[in-house]
């Protein structure tokens, strides 16, 4: 059975107006992982995001990473590690 994850930005710069840019997200070793094998989901976003979360198509698990870093003058990343996949991740 196939899950997807959804990938969500909170920034809190009061300054700023508008939508936010859209995120994206990426997988090491790829998109296609067996059970018991290792992922690394990589998440990017604009300079300023404080918070990145990855959450589950049906929004009953999410994981939040504050371990932001940032990539160049304009964009940040969160690394968000699952050392077992299995179905419930």
């Amino acid at each position: 059975m196939e899950r997807e994850m959804v990938l969500c930005l909170a920034q809190t710069i009061h300054t700023q107006e508008g939508a936010l840019p859209r995120p994206s997200i990426s997988a090491e070793p790829g998109t296609v992982i067996s059970p018991g094998s290792h992922v690394t989901f990589m998440c990017r976003g604009p300079v300023g995001v404080q918070t990145f979360r990855l959450e589950r198509e049906d929004r009953a698990k999410y994981k939040d990473s504050y371990n932001v870093f940032r990539l160049g003058p304009s964009e940040s990343e969160a690394r968000f590690h699952i050392d077992s996949v299995s179905e419930g991740n």
